[in-house]
């Protein structure tokens, strides 16, 4: 999701899809040490499980498309016009799908679960902004990092909940994040497409 959203806002998509291999690879390494290290006395954490689900969900989908890119350009060149539509509708089904599986829990949470989640996203998001610009990265660069830091897998982390987690509340915050992630880079998104970058 977050590679299109820096595709519609005109970001560096090249450096949203090296950012989102960077943390992928990363999470398969620091995903299973955290939570063996927060969680493993309360919950059995399969560490090579989840291991194996962000290279089966996250990692792998990317490198067939650097693939497709790098073999079949003239294929990609094609798809390409229909590829915003398919992964704006694909963001809205996923979404719909997490927060119904938990829909009442949600519910019951109220805002007092709402507000922070919707913060994660925020602040990642102004962070991911300012700080690239007072270090004197470009503003492409730094919306495109803005967009990638507000929009950390959510999704990614209700599957591995749903998958690696016993109990069905692991998947709750999750669930709730994916909508604030959406709507948060939808809207940098959106509102940065239509202001154009000054020359620097």
């Amino acid at each position: 999701a977050s590679n299109l959203c820096t595709y519609i806002a005109r970001g560096n998509v090249a450096l949203s899809v090296l950012m989102t291999t960077a943390t992928t690879i990363g999470a398969i390494f620091m995903t299973p040490l955290l939570c063996k290290a927060l969680l493993g006395a309360v919950v059995p954490v399969d560490a090579a499980g989840i291991a194996f689900s962000t290279i089966q969900v996250v990692l792998a989908p990317i490198a067939v498309g650097m693939l497709t890119n790098k073999f079949f350009p003239n294929f990609v060149k094609k798809i390409l016009p229909f590829a915003p539509v398919v992964g704006v509708v694909s963001t809205c089904l996923l979404v719909a799908s997490a927060v119904a599986q938990v829909a009442e829990p949600i519910l019951n949470a109220g805002w007092g679960l709402q507000i922070p989640v919707l913060l994660l996203h925020l602040v990642g998001g102004l962070v991911g902004y300012a700080l690239p610009r007072m270090t004197g990265f470009s503003e492409v660069s730094s919306r495109t990092m803005a967009i990638e830091t507000s929009m950390k897998s959510s999704a990614f982390g209700f599957l591995l909940a749903k998958l690696h987690f016993g109990q069905y509340t692991a998947r709750i915050p999750s669930a709730v994040s994916v909508v604030w992630m959406a709507l948060t880079g939808s809207l940098l998104a959106v509102t940065w497409r239509f202001i154009p970058v000054k020359d620097e």
